[in-house]
């Protein structure tokens, strides 16, 4: 099953933040995570939330450990189980 991990991070820490994001690049390069975004905290000014993706949980599970012992807190980490949904394709639906 797909999981997406969300890592809060707060203000001032462009050092765990730029850590993070090396190590989503060295697991995006072998296939094992894929970035999903990057954003800021429009209610926590400075605080960043990076959304990674992973194609099974026990490596996202991984990649939680692995963000705590960096640094985070364990609050600041949340790990998602992603549930398969139907989306239609828009180009079948206009040109049946």
């Amino acid at each position: 099953m797909e999981a997406l991990v969300l890592c809060e991070i707060a203000a001032g820490r462009d050092d765990l933040r730029e850590a993070l994001l090396a190590r989503i690049g060295r697991l995006g390069l072998g296939g094992r995570a894929k970035l999903s975004f990057v954003a800021r905290d429009r209610n926590a000014p400075g605080s960043t939330i990076v959304a990674v993706g992973f194609p099974r949980q026990i490596e996202a599970e991984r990649f939680s450990a692995e963000a705590v012992g960096d640094g985070l807190a364990p609050a600041d980490v949340r790990l998602l189980a992603l549930e398969p949904t139907w989306q239609a394709e828009p180009l079948p639906l206009m040109f049946p």
